[in-house]
């Protein structure tokens, strides 16, 4: 079963911490394998890369307001003040600024599940190394001498009897009866043995905002091979002197140059390649015109339970099967304003290596027999999955969510990813009688899913993988690399910086926010070594009350012995 992260002492993000003690431990990304059941197949070694502070602190990744704990600052696209209580839609929480390297918290705990351990670094102070926390404290004094990070592992023990279910009650009762938790259904799950331990409306559907690509993860990783990827290719056109680009849907294809580290992966496919590939094959013909086929998708622009203003936004777009970094109008800033045409902008930058060449849409598919003249591939399906889930990234999950409506015969549109992604849990032993799904992301406010099918799904992906769940639960070990680590990584880097720093590096949970709701699903471990499956979605309650008041269960769990 997974280990967890452990934190060794916390510091305030207020507060400067001495040149000695004052530590804080964060997971960094561990080198892949390609064994079944691990991470990712990814052979890039560990990175241990700051993240860089843009110069304005834009709002993170799928709602339209944030509360990051710095002064208000307004955000383009539309978006109030990152400070505001809830006013839009999704409202996503805190990734780091920009992920260089890809710093993902919580890659060592799927990594080494078999072993039962996970690998953490401790250094000091994060925030102030990793650019994960607010804004920089001002020193007072002479910096403290660099700490070299140390690893350290953290067992779950398989011995454990873990809480009861009356000791868990009494723990949980003061903070789930807190005011800022609103209306709450819940469950915590023994993974080990499936049992339910404490719940709350267990069996009722909620609205469970970004918590939603629990299941489209889920389902992704279950229907395709975990190297499977996505193509993109340059074909000949009718015309002399054009080519067309047909999108297969790569949301992390670029335009940065050879050597950068995107928002996605630190080798993504590039257009430059496409292009020099396309120059070689063309046979000397000077390049004219560039057709974009996004013909692979179709449906309306935005899905049911949307707002006008969710697409094009920092956190949603138009879901179209060919765009650069995921459509954003900056490559390697996470919360950029997403293009209306990602399309285009893709097209452009392939008729900008060709020499300038003049970019439309085209009016028909390429032709199944046209002469391919370049193809790249994305990278593999589970470093997408964890790079959309460590920053909640909507695009990314729809784009997907289309990817599996293909392969299962469904309509690529927003139902026919929601009716794919509904066939593949079902076949697959989850009950999604009560689950009504309209999108892949989590926007849409129509939809409805029981905290016992996350808690479910939780509890398959860090079950032992044996013989008893073996094919599943091998399947879905690389979600668990996605999952943000309390206080030091993705949409959960700013939070458990106070109250709950107990939890800190060893909740490990997928955030889901809209207005009046607040969620998170994941796991942690308990002071005996006993690792603990929740879902919690609350209602009714701010941004500012229902965050701290989830992340206080989350740590209660993380604090519980519970007899």
């Amino acid at each position: 079963m997974a280990g967890t992260l452990g934190v060794e002492s916390a510091v305030p993000r207020d507060q400067p911490a001495d040149a000695a003690g004052q530590a804080t431990t964060v997971a960094l990304r561990k080198p892949g394998t390609e064994l079944p059941g691990e991470s990712s197949p990814r052979s890039h070694g560990t990175r241990f890369e700051p993240a860089e502070e843009p110069a304005v602190r834009p709002e993170p990744d799928d709602s339209a307001q944030h509360d990051l704990g710095g002064p208000p600052t307004s955000v383009p696209g539309g978006s109030p003040p990152v400070d505001s209580p809830p006013a839009g839609p999704e409202n996503e929480d805190e990734p780091p600024r920009r992920r260089r390297g890809l710093l993902v918290g919580a890659l060592v705990a799927t990594a080494v599940v078999a072993l039962a351990v996970t690998s953490v670094f401790t250094v000091d102070p994060v925030g102030r190394i990793f650019g994960l926390g607010g804004p920089a404290v001002l020193p007072t004094s002479p910096a403290p001498a660099p700490i070299t990070p140390q690893l350290v592992l953290h067992g779950v023990d398989p011995a454990a009897a873990g809480p009861t279910e009356e000791g868990l009650s009494a723990a949980l009762a003061p903070v789930v009866g807190a005011a800022g938790v609103g209306t709450l259904h819940g469950v915590v799950v023994d993974p080990a043995s499936g049992q339910s331990l404490w719940s709350a409306s267990p069996t009722e559907p909620a609205v469970p905002a970004s918590t939603t690509k629990i299941l489209t993860s889920a389902a992704v990783l279950l229907a395709l091979p975990a190297d499977h990827t996505f193509d993109t290719t340059v074909v000949a056109g009718a015309e002399p002197g054009t080519v067309i680009l047909v999108g297969g849907g790569d949301f992390a294809l670029t335009a940065t140059p050879e050597g950068t580290t995107t928002l996605y992966s630190p080798e993504p496919a590039r257009i430059a390649d496409l292009a020099a590939q396309v120059l070689e094959n063309s046979g000397g013909e000077p390049i004219t015109e560039v057709l974009v086929d996004v013909s692979r998708y179709s449906g309306p622009a935005r899905a049911t339970g949307w707002d006008d203003s969710d697409a094009p936004s920092t956190y949603g777009g138009f879901v179209e099967p060919l765009m650069l970094d995921g459509g954003r109008s900056d490559p390697l800033v996470e919360p950029s304003v997403r293009l209306s045409t990602p399309a285009s902008a893709a097209g452009q930058a392939l008729a900008d290596e060709l020499g300038g060449a003049t970019v439309s849409v085209a009016e028909e598919p390429a032709a199944a027999e046209a002469a391919v003249l370049g193809e790249v591939q994305s990278p593999p399906l589970v470093d997408l999955v964890e790079a959309m889930m460590l920053v909640s990234d909507n695009v990314a999950a729809e784009m997907l969510a289309r990817e599996l409506a293909l392969h299962e015969g469904e309509e690529p549109t927003y139902e026919g990813a929601a009716a794919a992604i509904t066939t593949v849990l079902g076949e697959n032993g989850f009950d999604v009688s009560q689950l009504s799904l309209f999108d892949a992301s989590g926007l849409s406010r129509d939809n409805l899913i029981t905290p016992n099918l996350l808690g479910d799904i939780l509890s398959v992906t860090v079950h032992p993988i044996d013989e008893s769940d073996q094919a599943r639960s091998a399947a879905l070990r690389p979600m668990l690399t996605g999952l943000p680590v309390a206080g030091a990584s993705g949409t959960l880097a700013d939070r458990y910086q106070t109250g709950s720093a107990a939890g800190r590096g060893w909740v490990q949970a997928k955030t889901g926010t809209l207005s009046s709701v607040n969620t998170l699903a994941g796991v942690v471990t308990d002071q005996e070594g006993k690792l603990l499956v929740f879902a919690l979605l609350s209602s009714g309650t701010s941004v500012l009350e229902g965050r701290p008041a989830l992340d206080a269960v989350a740590t209660a769990l993380r604090e519980c012995g519970c007899r």
